[in-house]
């Protein structure tokens, strides 16, 4: 995941009041959305521009790749190729039915038998229908490739699915290996799927014949390969005739490989719900900030963001000349991911250090003077979204309030002392209770190494803070900052991706978007062992509490999981911010509310 995100916790009862009340007071405060958000008739045609970050768009195939997977490369795929659920509605962070390609599945057999019925009309752009072959492909493809797709961790997400009966054009049935929950199935496992479009994608080459290799696993695997090829091909992603079969409401017709300029156009064939009124989105990449806000003030987007740096400087003049300034608060969690199984791992798996960390991180000051009141604090793996029904009573609390005295106590209650320059040094390595803990070395310095993504003055300020109250705590904090292509490139999972020398790996200000692939916050592709964007965490108790989430209904097990999950400190948890603050020209219409995963509602948009 990527540019910006949230999902937000609070402190004790005054202090979180204290950061609603700002956040609340922040988005009041950007301007009313009436002349922005106005619901009278469309009006047809016309060309917007959306702003992005730098480079967000390098991966086209709708399965998500580890090095590319963010929710700007899901929010230009899904508008090529639909999802059988639509997730997020409006600020809702449910499934959009009504969106939908499918009806709501149905379940019997004791909640081990899913049975889907596709909606009729919906086809592809070449006038082929929509139909269970384009599931059958999916599932073909997944399988066969799973541990070449990012989202995927072992025992979930298809590995629970023992069978798929293909019944007739318009329904499956999926064969469970066990009785599950229903919301956690059709909030978190359906919506994993992507119809396909097997009658032009089932090849093994561009020249070669369109075929049924997909049947057989090595068949499927050449495929996989070749589309994953195809995707890495940048330059043609606007003339590859494979990426112009598309069901949903637009296609891609220009790109450039070097800016991540897209323009896509209205799909003229699109059959589905909510036809665009716009002919085009054009989704513009700036290399940095400053040439992002400069197009701004140009005229030249029409919706775009202000870094937080640049919020209160330039809040007024934006509203002065014709825009509406307004902060974007999606269901996202902040965290640091925690390096569970690198060169760090010794010092990382040590609960009292990342206890210790986490004293360390002073949210209720990052919220106040670095995000302009604008961000909510998280103090564990659920979004703090305003009257959600997950988030439990105890992740509201924060667990490890800052204290540089706390950390520090921790630290000499395991056999830690301070050494040269403060730093603290073992001086009693062991397993024992009061002992540095396994892996730890006598005289070893508890310096850790933190990667971070250079390109956010607001995320450099926290990384800086941070660091300033480790080191008064002992901790040897040495900052690594990179580019974000290079944090996903040298922020592997270790040992298999190399050089892995990274103790907390940090991204500006989100980590998991819970509407990428489901809505409902369980936690098994964070935390399950064999995960990717948990740093490698695994723990025995956090995957029976993770498998009752997926098994048992209501928030009793949800509960109990999240609460694990915070109090272990599986990742550092820092506030979530706003996913951007919008600056968007009053003559554009129909983007209010702003989607609550972060998604832009394209469909909706008009200009007048």
């Amino acid at each position: 995941m990527a540019r910006s995100g949230l999902y937000r916790r609070i402190a004790k009862a005054v202090a979180g009041a204290a950061a609603g009340a700002l956040v609340l007071s922040a988005c009041g405060s950007a301007g009313s959305a009436s002349s922005s958000g106005s619901s009278g008739a469309a009006t047809n045609g016309g060309t917007a521009t959306y702003a992005f970050g730098a480079n967000y768009f390098k991966w086209i195939f709708p399965l998500p790749n580890e090095v590319s997977w963010t929710e700007y490369q899901q929010a230009i795929e899904y508008s090529l190729w639909a999802p059988l659920y639509e997730t997020g509605a409006g600020t809702q962070p449910i499934v959009n039915e009504a969106q939908s390609i499918a009806y709501a599945p149905v379940f019997s057999n004791n909640n081990s038998v899913v049975t889907v019925n596709l909606k009729p009309g919906w086809k592809w752009s070449d006038g082929t229908p929509v139909t269970t072959k384009d599931i059958q492909f999916f599932f073909q493809l997944f399988d066969a490739n799973k541990t070449s797709v990012a989202s995927y961790v072992p025992g979930n997400f298809p590995d629970n699915i023992t069978s798929v009966d293909y019944v007739s054009p318009t329904r499956f049935v999926i064969h469970l290996n066990g009785s599950y929950s229903q919301q956690w199935v059709a909030d978190n496992e359906l919506t994993n799927i992507i119809p396909l479009p097997a009658q032009t994608w089932d090849r093994t080459s561009l020249t070669g014949p369109v075929g049924d290799y997909a049947s057989t696993t090595a068949g499927a695997k050449a495929v996989f390969n070749f589309l994953t090829k195809q995707s890495q091909t940048l330059s043609t992603y606007g003339s590859n005739p494979l990426w112009k079969s598309v069901d949903g409401a637009w296609t891609l017709t220009s790109y450039d490989p070097t800016t991540s300029r897209v323009v896509l156009t209205a799909n003229p064939k699109y059959t589905g719900p909510g036809k665009p009124h716009l002919h085009q989105v054009i989704i513009e990449s700036y290399a940095s900030d400053t040439a992002e806000v400069d197009a701004l003030r140009s005229g030249s987007v029409d919706y775009g963001f202000l870094p937080y740096s640049d919020y209160l400087g330039l809040k007024g003049y934006f509203q002065s000349h014709g825009y509406t300034v307004a902060p974007w608060i999606p269901d996202f969690v902040e965290w640091g991911v925690v390096n569970y199984t690198g060169p760090y791992a010794a010092l990382d798996s040590q609960l009292y250090i990342r206890q210790a960390l986490q004293h360390l991180i002073n949210q209720q000051l990052y919220i106040k003077t670095i995000l302009h009141g604008i961000g909510v604090e998280t103090y564990g793996p659920v979004p703090n979204s305003p009257g959600s029904p997950f988030i439990s009573p105890q992740e509201k609390v924060d667990p490890y309030p800052y204290s540089t005295s706390a950390a520090k106590s921790l630290l000499t209650a395991h056999g830690w002392q301070p050494g040269a320059n403060g730093v603290m040094t073992c001086q009693s390595p062991g397993t024992g209770s009061n002992q540095c803990g396994a892996g730890i070395t006598q005289g070893q310095q508890l310096t850790l190494s933190l990667l971070y993504v250079n390109s956010s003055p607001t995320l450099t300020a926290e990384v800086q803070s941070f660091q300033t109250a480790a080191k008064a705590a002992g901790i040897n904090i040495t900052l690594n900052p990179q580019s974000e292509t290079s944090v996903y490139t040298l922020g592997g999972l270790c040992p298999t991706s190399a050089p892995c020398n990274w103790a907390i790996k940090l991204f500006p200000n989100w980590l998991w978007n819970y509407g990428d692939l489901g809505t409902y916050p369980s936690g098994g592709q964070q935390w399950a062992t064999g995960n990717y964007w948990g740093g490698g965490y695994s723990s025995q108790e956090a995957n029976t509490l993770i498998k009752a989430t997926h098994t048992q209904s209501g928030t009793a097990a949800l509960f109990q999981y999240q609460n694990y999950i915070s109090q272990q400190v599986a990742a550092l948890w820092f506030p979530t911010w706003a996913t951007q603050i919008s600056v968007v020209k009053n003559t554009l219409h129909g983007w209010q509310p702003q989607q609550v995963f972060g998604f832009p509602n394209w469909n909706n948009w008009s200009v007048s």
